[in-house]
């Protein structure tokens, strides 16, 4: 039996102050504790039901965000999206793009693929819309 995986990547690293990363992750996990990293560098903080995972630089005041292996959208909590908009508003971005990895242990029908997501200023998630074209008709010889 083939494993399924989804990897999520944020396009971009955020500006964050400590204070903000405290609320995003507080946002993401609750009361638990955030993992340290990087000694006393950095913390990192991964929801149990989404899989997501911020990973905030205190050396360069960055906040990333990331799921591996099985991350779900479905699951991220709705007040970790809606604090991430109130940053974005607030460094005047319209939206965070991300990518995503859908891969599989085996090679077999619709096992692999991926695309796109963004995360605007009032948390919602939005997926572009893929539209293929309509085939034309053959062209006749004059």
């Amino acid at each position: 039996m083939p494993d399924y995986f989804t990897d999520i990547t944020a396009q971009e690293a955020l500006q964050c102050t400590p204070a903000e990363a405290d609320g995003l992750i507080k946002a993401l996990i609750g009361d638990q504790k955030p993992e340290e990293i990087g000694g006393d560098h950095g913390l990192r903080a991964m929801h149990p039901d989404s899989l997501l995972s911020i990973e905030y630089d205190r050396t360069g005041a960055e906040l990333y965000i990331f799921g591996e292996d099985h991350a779900d959208l479905d699951q991220i909590p709705e007040a970790f999206l809606k604090a991430l908009g109130a940053l974005l508003h607030k460094r005047g971005k319209n939206y965070l793009e991300f990518g995503y990895a859908n891969t599989c242990s085996k090679h077999c029908p619709d096992s692999h693929g991926g695309g796109s997501f963004r995360i605007d200023t009032c948390g919602r998630i939005i997926e572009p819309k893929l539209v293929w074209p309509r085939p034309r008709k053959p062209r006749r010889k004059p």
